[in-house]
């Protein structure tokens, strides 16, 4: 555990002193624009609190007209496509994770927490229950908290104060379509298909409210909230910040890890998986695309050097030789 909180602490600081070190090309109290490269610029007016949850029904909204659109009709196949194929191997892939996890050490187990002050749980006891709370709403919250006091040290940041409410309001929006999935689709968790001995997880869709209150593990493993929620938090924070280039791969590594630590653990199955990532990506995406005012400078891309390789083949005596021309 203390290696991995290590790590994680590691990318913490770099990642607050890079934010910290991002100025502002302007202090225009109208728009900051900040230089992305030589030819983006992006711009952020200073927000308020009350767009965090003003955009909630026009997030739900794109993301419905997202799932429609000729265009996207590819992602959707792929996201019905995967499930389907994911879902007669479901049992067989929890099992082997579980398995995996075991010889790895606590991996199997459920997650589990150290109470503060004697009411909250919140500090993990093992690496699987840390790598767990990643995708948990606590995280995406508490981040927002990083980047609103990023926002606030020594001048306003209206990139990182921005980036703050959108945290919040992705996490609204997500829980808000996670949650609904759930409750048409009223499919069963791991921990409770084995409890009654339903290889794959029962589906009882549209459970009564009080049904899905009282048991919510019989009917709440599709999707996952956790991963969509945490796919959600990423695109954020890496469309806000594209010159930070460790951000995706560091982020989708660790999504990775905590997909498998839910299917290890019994909380979730692999088929859960994919209509969870569509929904964080296409729901990060709108809310941080919708305050970025982005300026192209066609001046560095027209001048800007291109290369044009030509290639030539011909045979010399017994050899084939290739030539190749690069002109810029």
């Amino acid at each position: 555990m203390d290696k991995l909180t290590t790590l994680f602490q590691m990318f913490f600081i770099l990642f607050v002193c890079q934010l910290s070190a991002q100025q502002s090309d302007t202090t225009s109290v109208e728009i900051q624009k900040f230089r992305i490269n030589d030819e983006v610029t992006y711009g952020y007016k200073k927000p308020t609190t009350w767009q965090m949850f003003k955009y909630i029904p026009d997030d739900l909204y794109q993301l419905g007209r997202f799932t429609v659109q000729k265009e996207n009709l590819k992602y959707d196949a792929l996201v019905l496509g995967s499930t389907l194929v994911l879902l007669p191997y479901d049992q067989k892939i929890l099992d082997d994770a579980g398995a995996f996890g075991e010889k790895l050490g606590s991996w199997d187990e459920d997650a589990q927490y150290h109470k503060v002050f004697g009411v909250l749980r919140i500090i993990p006891k093992n690496i699987p229950s840390g790598v767990y709370y990643v995708g948990n709403g606590g995280t995406t919250m508490l981040l927002s908290g990083m980047f609103y006091a990023i926002g606030k040290i020594g001048k306003d940041d209206y990139r990182a104060l921005n980036t703050s409410n959108e945290l919040i309001e992705v996490l609204l929006s997500v829980g808000v379509t996670t949650q609904t999935i759930k409750r048409i689709t009223g499919r069963q968790s791991p921990n409770a298909a084995i409890r009654d001995g339903n290889d794959g997880g029962d589906w009882k869709p549209f459970p009564s409210f009080n049904a899905f209150q009282k048991n919510t593990p019989d009917y709440d493993a599709m999707p996952s909230g956790h991963l969509a929620t945490y796919v959600a938090t990423v695109t954020v924070i890496s469309t806000n910040y594209p010159e930070i280039k460790w951000i995706k791969p560091v982020g989708y590594t660790l999504g990775g890890i905590l997909a498998f630590n839910m299917v290890s653990g019994k909380v979730h199955w692999t088929s859960d998986y994919p209509i969870a990532v569509l929904i964080g990506y296409v729901m990060g995406k709108t809310v941080a695309n919708r305050r970025i005012i982005k300026e192209v400078n066609k001046n560095n891309l027209e001048n800007k050097t291109t290369y044009k390789f030509d290639y030539s083949f011909k045979k010399t005596n017994q050899f084939s030789v290739v030539g190749v021309a690069m002109t810029f």
